[in-house]
């Protein structure tokens, strides 16, 4: 019994044996379906990734065909689609599938398609070497619009060299480039003004086209439009039988007693009061001081030409802008400071006129040294011959330049060229350019004016008034030259956020160079007023301003539309 149990093991063993090759292929062909599902899963993977990219790829490149011009060829935009989805992947394939555009609205509509090749379903059969992926775009964009505005400091510190060459003649080069540069790109070129305003101590308009226009205090309304004179308006009431009713009228006198139209009133416009000078509003009726009021540097005491004389205790007085007699044949003499500086008689009958006083030159049009503003204008010649004729003089006033640059892309008065706020992919852009520092001087040796004029007119008018109205209230009463450039800063960064709260965009460029540093209060500033440390620029010498306005021009020229 026991030898045939010993006997029956070996079958039994045998059997086992060849059971067991069985499992082992049975398992194997189980095996292969769950590796073709992993590989998949690992492929499909890698297929979705290359589809991500593909679609932020076709994204992209659809943004920029929504932007071409409306005239771009099929051709144009399929070149455009090739060499846009090259730079987003490389040296992954890449079809275009479709390009299709339909007008107003414009659409583009882009549709691409790339291969991922597999590695393991390429081994279950070659029919899955490759996997095809899709990607669609489609955006509505239309064509965006910029109106720019070149607000350039014109102020003497500008002839300043650096490398050799001055800053007002960087400037130009660079400006000039940058005209050209907008209007040659065929994304900006044929949807761009640019306007151009040159400042120094104030701005100019065309005195030709401002002369009559409504937006002038044309019959001397304004509560400071008389300051100069002692008494105001009540003082000049006499004359109005010679005509005398608003400040162009004095410019006629004076200029008729200078050969050759030296005196004609060049342009210049005084600040507003506040807070009309850190806004772009209209003027209107309901406030006579919301109306411009032309620029007319008194004549300060002292006969024609005298830079100093003695007043009646023998002490020096100072008069940096006297350019006539105080006396006449209608004005009696004097020795009251007060009297000698605001007599109206004086300006009926011009006695001694002169152009200087051996240091600076001396008239009504004193300060004005600008060239007139050039309003919004896709004339490029003009703009390039404006920035051509730019000359380095006088001192800054960099929120009068700012508030004029504003005024040139404003829909309202007194140059109404933008288009209304809030237009659909309308840009209005600001580029503040400056070199220096905000600057009204004191003048101790005046104790009638108290300093030189400005803008604001004098710290003291002859009429007895203060600069106050046209300062914001922390910054009344200035007494020295630290305060009035606080003033006037605090006015310019008012402005720039109100633009900027308008939605205007500020570009901002310090020009500081070697020997010629702006401080950091200045540099402060700027920064301040473009609102966005990526947008305040210094440029550190004649060498490196164009490339300043190149980042400006490549920034302005990103592309904004919706998707």
């Amino acid at each position: 019994m026991r030898r045939s149990l010993e006997s029956c093991r070996v079958p039994l063993q045998r059997f086992r044996a060849a059971t067991g090759g069985n499992i082992t292929i049975t398992f194997s062909l189980a095996f292969l379906p769950l590796l073709a599902l992993t590989g998949a899963a690992l492929d499909y993977s890698g297929a979705s990734a290359l589809r991500s990219r593909l679609q932020a790829a076709t994204d992209g490149t659809n943004m920029q065909l929504c932007q071409m011009p409306a005239t771009a060829t099929q051709a144009d935009l399929e070149a455009a689609a090739r060499a846009s989805l090259a730079s987003y992947m490389g040296s992954e394939p890449v079809t275009i599938d479709a390009v299709t555009t339909t007008p107003a609205p414009r659409q583009v509509r882009l549709a691409t398609a790339s291969v991922f090749p597999t590695a393991v379903m390429r081994m279950i059969n070659t029919r899955f070497a490759t996997m095809r992926v899709g990607a669609t775009s489609q955006c509505t964009g239309q064509q965006q619009t910029f109106e720019i505005a070149l607000v350039l400091d014109n102020t003497g510190s500008m002839a300043h060299a650096s490398g050799g060459v001055s800053k007002m003649d960087a400037l130009k080069s660079a400006a000039t480039t940058f005209v050209n540069r907008v209007f040659d790109d065929p994304r900006i070129g044929a949807y761009a003004k640019i306007s151009l305003v040159p400042f120094a101590a104030a701005v100019a308009v065309d005195p030709a086209l401002a002369r009559g226009a409504s937006w002038l205090d044309q019959n001397g309304r304004a509560s400071y439009h008389w300051n100069l004179v002692q008494g105001g308006s009540a003082a000049v009431a006499p004359y109005a039988a010679y005509g005398i009713r608003n400040r162009l009228a004095v410019f006629d006198y004076l200029n008729g007693a200078m050969p050759g139209g030296a005196w004609a009133w060049t342009g210049c416009l005084e600040s507003r009061t506040y807070p009309f000078n850190v806004d772009d509003s209209a003027p209107t009726n309901a406030n006579p001081d919301s109306y411009f009021v032309p620029m007319l540097n008194p004549d300060e005491s002292g006969n024609g030409g005298e830079l100093t004389h003695k007043d009646a205790a023998g002490a020096d007085v100072v008069s940096m802008n006297s350019f006539m007699d105080d006396t006449n044949a209608s004005c009696a003499p004097t020795t009251d400071e007060a009297k000698r500086t605001g007599q109206a008689c004086k300006y009926m009958q011009v006695t001694n006129p002169r152009t200087t006083n051996g240091y600076v030159a001396t008239g009504p049009n004193a300060i004005c040294t600008t060239r007139p503003l050039t309003r919004l204008t896709t004339a490029r010649a003009t703009l390039t011959a404006e920035i051509a004729a730019m000359q380095p003089a006088g001192s800054t006033n960099i929120h009068e330049g700012f508030a004029w640059g504003w005024r040139t892309l404003s829909p309202n008065a007194p140059l109404a060229n933008g288009v209304p706020y809030g237009t659909q992919a309308n840009n209005k852009i600001v580029i503040l350019m400056t070199d220096g520092a905000n600057t009204w001087s004191s003048n101790p040796s005046n104790p009638t004016l108290r300093s030189t004029y400005s803008a604001y007119g004098y710290v003291r008018n002859p009429d007895g008034s203060t600069a106050d109205s046209r300062l914001m209230p922390a910054n009344a009463a200035p007494a020295n030259d630290g305060q009035t450039r606080a003033a006037m800063d605090a006015l310019t960064a008012e402005g720039c956020r109100r633009a900027r709260a308008g939605g205007v965009s500020i570009y901002t460029i310090g020009f500081s160079v070697a020997g010629d540093e702006m401080d950091q209060q200045g540099l402060d500033l700027l920064s301040g007023c473009a609102g966005d440390a990526s947008k305040a620029f210094v440029a550190t010498s004649s060498g490196t301003i164009g490339s300043v306005f190149e980042q400006i021009f490549r920034d302005i020229g990103k592309l904004r539309l919706s998707m």
